[in-house]
């Protein structure tokens, strides 16, 4: 996701990382988002290495993570996202949300569509920015716009300048509401020609997905609001990272009565307040995109390191605001190394098993020919995390 193509939380950890010169040659870069790769060529796919073999050479070589818990790749969801066709092929951010009738709505930001050959490389084909996998079981439906032969992004905003890159969202009165996140170029070209430009609210029926209205919360918007919600029996909350300064930090957001379109009233620190700049840091050092999640009236907070790093960590905490402690380190991704670089850790508690948490990663490459030299090198891979509590 860097390097010709890339999601904004992951650009800001970039910018961390260029300050320090880790990046050599910004000519190969595709965060701009007014680009689209010019496939009038074949890309370079003579790089093969394979991020994903077995599972013992998976494992690193000394053991990172706090030994308490109990973490395992989950091989089932790594084989079930293992597409050839058909469909999503690959894709990065990896939500997931419980849909009334048991399925689940898995929610992509940047997309490959297409065949992906044999030896799991992939053609020349472009991306779109957004898509929808429907769960059922151990089937997968791909839900996109435009058509198959002409695909497009499953979700536009009015203005065809700007693209959305979907968060999270929730199921209120039979109806999805999907938070969205609207970028747009700023006109200078380049590595950097992007910006926020919204945080948008998308409304779907249900159980067919179609799209019903797309509504403004947030312009212009200082704090990813939307990395993740979390319901209650009396608000929603909305937690999203503050992107001022180095090391970005999660605020938090609420709307009453669980429905994301009453009025959002802001955290400060003390109490709750209508101003969006009263908003306050809970906890430092998170990823652009993290995860909270409820267990028994406590809450639990899972980020990936929020620049390039290969550790996944989680906090936990009495309520929604904190206080947020108990810094723990969950695992390690062996993906990282070389070009490769992971991010965009995310819970899914619908799959918990056997006491045992369901967490996503995806994984990408600096160098944009990899995600065709090997389709494994641009996708979610799973992991079951025991003794989390």
């Amino acid at each position: 996701m860097k390097l010709n193509h890339v999601s904004y939380w992951v650009v800001i950890s970039v910018m961390l990382i260029t300050a320090v010169g880790c990046l050599e040659d910004e000519t190969d870069d595709f965060t701009s988002g007014s680009y689209y790769p010019d496939f009038g060529v074949e890309p370079d796919t003579t790089q093969k290495e394979d991020p994903d073999p077995d599972t013992t050479a998976m494992q690193p070589p000394a053991l990172c993570w706090d030994s308490a818990f109990t973490t395992t790749r989950d091989e089932a969801f790594i084989s079930l996202f293992t597409r050839y066709g058909d469909g999503w092929t690959g894709g990065d951010a990896t939500y997931s949300i419980l849909l009334p009738d048991g399925r689940t709505l898995w929610i992509f930001g940047d997309t490959f569509l297409g065949t992906v050959n044999a030896d799991r490389s992939r053609p020349g084909t472009g991306l779109i920015r957004n898509s929808f996998v429907v769960q059922d079981g151990e089937e997968l439906t791909t839900l996109h716009g435009g058509t198959v032969s002409n695909p497009a992004s499953m979700i536009s905003p009015s203005d065809p300048s700007w693209w959305y890159w979907p968060t999270d969202g929730t199921i209120h009165n039979d109806t999805l509401q999907l938070l969205l996140s609207a970028f747009k170029s700023v006109g200078e070209g380049g590595m950097w020609d992007f910006a926020y430009a919204s945080i948008d609210l998308a409304l779907f029926t249900l159980p067919d997905l179609e799209l019903i209205s797309i509504e403004s919360r947030i312009p212009d918007p200082t704090i990813a609001y939307g990395s993740c919600v979390v319901e209650s029996s009396d608000y929603i909350y909305i937690y999203g990272a503050n992107k001022a300064g180095g090391g970005k930090q999660a605020s938090l957001a609420r709307a009453a009565n669980g429905d994301l379109r009453n009025p959002w009233e802001y955290y400060d620190g003390s109490g709750w307040d209508p101003d969006i700049n009263a908003s306050v840091g809970l906890v430092g050092n998170v990823s652009e995109q993290f995860a909270v999640f409820e267990d028994n009236g406590h809450y639990y907070m899972v980020t990936h390191h929020f620049a390039f790093g290969d550790e996944i960590y989680i906090w936990d905490a009495p309520n929604p605001e904190g206080p947020w402690g108990n810094q723990r380190t969950l695992y390690c991704t062996p993906e990282t190394g070389g070009n490769i670089f992971t991010y965009n850790s995310f819970v899914h508690p619908q799959f918990i098993a056997n006491d045992e948490i369901l967490i996503s990663y995806n994984n990408n490459s600096f160098n944009f020919g990899d995600l065709f030299a090997n389709a494994d090198n641009y996708r979610p891979h799973f992991i079951r995390v025991g003794n989390w509590r």
